[in-house]
């Protein structure tokens, strides 16, 4: 059995004191064998922000893995952007944008799904090339048959069940399809600062919403379950939810995560915590 814990979105910068505490003392107390960080450590890619992500990061039980968002990298600095664009994130976060984690019970493949720019106004969306779809198919080959397989990016691979077209990730239906091959169980991204899941079906079949406004989900045993993670730490909060982070269970080939939620004071179970009025980003 392997427990992890999925924390998204932290947005140092645009944090809450008191949440940022409330979540150290958390995995410290729980201790998961891993934490996965998907994405958006920062507000701008500002040094100061690096910083407090980095201080935050070295104050909590090791191992952790994570991928840059798009958050991560400068809004301002063109230059920094187009020609270094990840290195603040390899100074302060970690040296590997797409790192690969592995032991006897779980396989873990990350993919940097930012876009350093686009043919478009909106350069916050995010896209996986042909070329680590492939590179992802390879790691996960080397990966033992009995391994509980994980994929994490930023930018979601399945829409919200509240709105069907929202935008993905750019080629999130061939990686998909490349991660069902592969025998993946589990995608876990962020970007929309709302949680939820849905199941990846075979092709044609379209998605399935999976309930997860309250309690916990499952996926596994050859059904490919995409997560969504809310923000962990940040102000700008989305719709009635509060700070979230996902706690995730692997055993017997089965994950079941479970949504803990911000109430205030301390972390409970998302059944446990009555919704709040809506906010929206700012």
């Amino acid at each position: 059995m392997r427990r992890i814990a999925q924390i998204s979105d932290l947005h140092f910068g645009r944090t809450d004191p008191a949440v940022v505490e409330g979540l150290v003392r958390e995995l410290n107390e729980d201790r998961p064998d891993l934490i996965i960080a998907s994405g958006d450590f920062t507000m701008a890619a500002r040094r100061v922000e690096y910083r407090e992500a980095q201080h935050f990061l070295n104050r909590l039980p090791k191992p952790w893995i994570a991928v840059p968002g798009n958050h991560d990298i400068s809004p301002f600095h063109l230059m920094q952007r187009f020609v270094r664009p990840f290195a603040r994130y390899r100074r302060f976060i970690a040296a590997d944008t797409q790192p690969t984690y592995q032991d006897d019970e779980i396989g873990v493949v990350c993919l940097n799904t930012v876009r350093t720019w686009a043919p478009e106004r909106d350069w916050s969306q995010g896209k996986i090339h042909r070329w680590q779809i492939a590179g992802a198919e390879a790691r996960l080959r080397t990966m033992p048959a009995h391994l509980f397989k994980i994929v994490v990016g930023h930018h979601p691979f399945m829409p919200p069940p509240w709105d069907e077209e929202a935008r993905l990730v750019g080629r999130a239906d061939k990686a998909l399809a490349a991660f069902r091959r592969s025998g993946v169980g589990l995608t876990l991204a962020g970007h929309l600062h709302r949680h939820y899941a849905r199941f990846a079906e075979a092709d044609g079949a379209g998605p399935e919403r999976v309930a997860v406004d309250r309690g916990s989900m499952q996926g596994g045993r050859g059904r490919l379950l995409a997560v969504q993670a809310g923000s962990a730490t940040s102000t700008r909060l989305r719709g009635n939810e509060p700070n979230a982070y996902n706690r995730i269970r692997i055993e017997d080939g089965l994950a079941t995560v479970t949504v803990r939620l911000w109430n205030g004071r301390h972390w409970q179970d998302a059944e446990q915590v009555s919704p709040r009025p809506g906010r929206e980003p700012s």
